[in-house]
């Protein structure tokens, strides 16, 4: 089969609240027991509505993003402690703002992956802080690769898990230049139940509200003893802590020039 499928245009313009978005696609699979919570909203749930899905013993809480100003007045030294990874890590607080997909999906993907989006934000906030002069007026202009690595991660990441003793299709054994050869191969051994592919990417989840081209993601291999596990929140709940294990992993995500790359289609990535 091919590794890209019929596409439609793309709509323009903002796509509207639809409480069963996650009926569109069945890659939603991981985020879907989350997001059936917001299925009787007739509109944009607010914020704390957010709070209320996770419950009190949730790592993060979620905070309505005040607008930013147009300008800034003069320029004064950037303060680490009000960065957007720092305020996830330091104070547990994601900022974020309503009626917006894509924050909206980032609460779903924390949802159901909360280790391993805690550990990326710390290593996120961690890098930063180790670049920022004291008294800096900006960031610096460039990101590192690690960072490269760890936003695609974030926002179009794809998590392969697979069991070590029985898969080993093309993207695992470090030969991504076949698109199609690596697409066939994640498909057979999905289907095999060798392997479970779960969009981790909020971005990846937002590229299904609408039809469009094809998107590739970037796939993270995860490995595991043994078969995996059959019920979908076993699966996901292996996935959070295999990607923790990752990115704890010193040098990991420093060379995302490296992956392989996906086609998000559920022929491709879903059993059945």
């Amino acid at each position: 089969m091919s590794a890209s499928g019929p596409a439609a245009p793309r709509q323009s313009g903002p796509v509207p609240w639809d409480p069963l978005f996650h009926e569109k696609s069945r890659l939603y699979w991981p985020i879907r027991p989350r997001a059936e919570v917001f299925a009787g909203s007739a509109g944009w749930p607010p914020v704390e509505d957010y709070n209320r899905a996770l419950g009190a013993g949730f790592p993060v809480r979620f905070a309505e993003q005040a607008p930013r100003p147009r300008r800034r007045r003069r320029r004064e030294p950037v303060d680490p402690a009000a960065l957007y990874d720092a305020r996830i890590h330091v104070e547990g607080c994601v900022p974020t703002r309503p009626s917006n997909w894509h924050d909206f999906l980032n609460m779903l993907v924390w949802a159901a992956f909360p280790r391993a989006k805690a550990e990326l934000h710390a290593r996120q906030h961690r890098a930063i802080a180790a670049r920022l002069d004291p008294g800096a007026a900006s960031l610096p202009p460039a990101r590192t690769r690690e960072l490269d690595g760890l936003a695609l991660l974030d926002e179009g990441g794809l998590l392969l898990l697979y069991d070590d003793a029985r898969a080993r299709p093309a993207p695992l054994q470090g030969d991504a230049s076949d698109l199609r050869r690596c697409a066939d191969e994640v498909r057979d051994a999905v289907q095999r139940g060798e392997a479970a592919a779960l969009v981790f990417g909020h971005a990846l989840y937002e590229s299904l509200l609408q039809r469009g081209p094809m998107v590739h993601a970037m796939v993270q291999p995860l490995p595991c003893e043994g078969p995996l596990p059959a019920a979908p929140e076993a699966l996901v709940s292996l996935a959070d802590a295999r990607l923790c294990d990752a990115l704890r992993a010193p040098g990991s995500f420093t060379r995302p020039e490296r992956s392989a790359r996906l086609p998000l289609d559920e022929r491709v990535l879903v059993r059945g």
